[in-house]
């Protein structure tokens, strides 16, 4: 079976060699990779471009800049491969994934998507945080915390076409993968490996770790009510296309001050972590002005007036 290996990339100089390497090292062969440059003002097209010789390989470039998920979706339109996954172009993954997942697939006909174990790394290759796992699983129904990564999930070309491409709702925040996970496994069991398949690069550039948007604040609040509607009632607000629902929903999440004091306390330790001064004292700020801060919110505020002032290693 031939496998489609999805790759977005935008502005991944530093991190799509390695990326690639992983995909080309691959033990299952019969692979091709579609790669979706979504306008990277960097050097990533050209480090590409040292590869397309393959003919496995093949690059997309979009005229303009179209966002994370309307460029996952445009890559997946080029696949021509019977399995389908992805490997994000700042993560890697070992040698054996793609025959592992694939072994799946050909031992249980009746497994429509697998997933696995996955390792978490920073910038660098350093292991952070190692999963361990005893045994393989069949994943019955859709999970707030599901044990493995999304890019990592293979799954049959028909789910897809199914299933339809990743809902836009999240462009410009993050959730897509999982919310589309979540109306796969209401009606299909997800095989779980308990090898580890994928290694997801905590990068403080990633859409993830990024505040560029009010929007990133609530999107785990955003997934958590879709994974109530689908557990509840077995479909939810954007499948049944009424958006302005979630958009309803969205505005009530903003008026309630503890849960946004806790969400921008959170984006502040990030920003802090960052050495992103302004962004950390902005944050800070809205924080204590919804008058819900407390200990916690005080706690990082001392956190930013330490790792700002009295670090002398840390420059302003």
């Amino acid at each position: 079976m031939m496998v489609s290996v999805i790759m977005c990339a935008y502005n991944v100089e530093a991190f799509i060699d390695e990326a690639m390497q992983c995909i080309l090292r691959q033990t299952y062969t019969n692979w091709e990779l579609i790669i979706c440059d979504d306008k990277s003002t960097d050097n990533t097209i050209q480090i590409v471009e040292r590869y397309i010789s393959d003919k496995r390989i093949r690059l997309i470039k979009n005229d303009t800049n179209v966002g994370y998920v309307a460029n996952k979706n445009r890559a997946f339109t080029y696949a021509r491969g019977e399995l389908l996954t992805q490997l994000d172009a700042d993560d890697c993954c070992p040698a054996d994934r793609i025959q592992k997942q694939v072994a799946v697939f050909e031992n249980n006909p009746q497994i429509v998507i697998c997933g696995g174990n996955f390792n978490t790394i920073d910038t660098t290759g350093n292991i952070l945080n190692e999963n361990v796992c005893d045994k393989d699983a069949l994943i019955e129904k859709p999970m707030l915390d599901y044990p493995f990564w999304f890019p990592g999930l293979m799954f049959r070309k028909e789910v897809f076409e199914s299933f339809g491409a990743f809902s836009e709702y999240f462009n410009g925040i993050y959730g897509d993968d999982h919310y589309w996970t979540m109306r796969v496994n209401k009606q299909y069991p997800i095989y779980f490996l308990k090898n580890v398949i994928y290694n997801y690069r905590i990068n403080p550039n990633s859409l993830t770790n990024v505040y560029d948007k009010p929007r990133k604040l609530i999107a785990q609040d955003i997934i958590a009510e879709l994974y109530r509607q689908i557990t509840e009632t077995g479909t939810d607000w954007l499948s049944e296309g009424h958006p302005e629902k979630m958009q309803q929903f969205e505005k009530e999440l903003f008026m309630n001050k503890e849960l946004m004091a806790k969400r921008y306390r959170v984006w502040a330790a990030k920003a802090i972590d960052k050495h992103n001064w302004q962004q950390a004292k902005a944050l800070l700020k809205k924080c204590l002005q919804t008058g819900r801060a407390g200990f916690t919110g005080y706690r990082t505020l001392l956190y930013y007036i330490k790792s700002r002032y009295l670090r002398p290693s840390i420059k302003n």
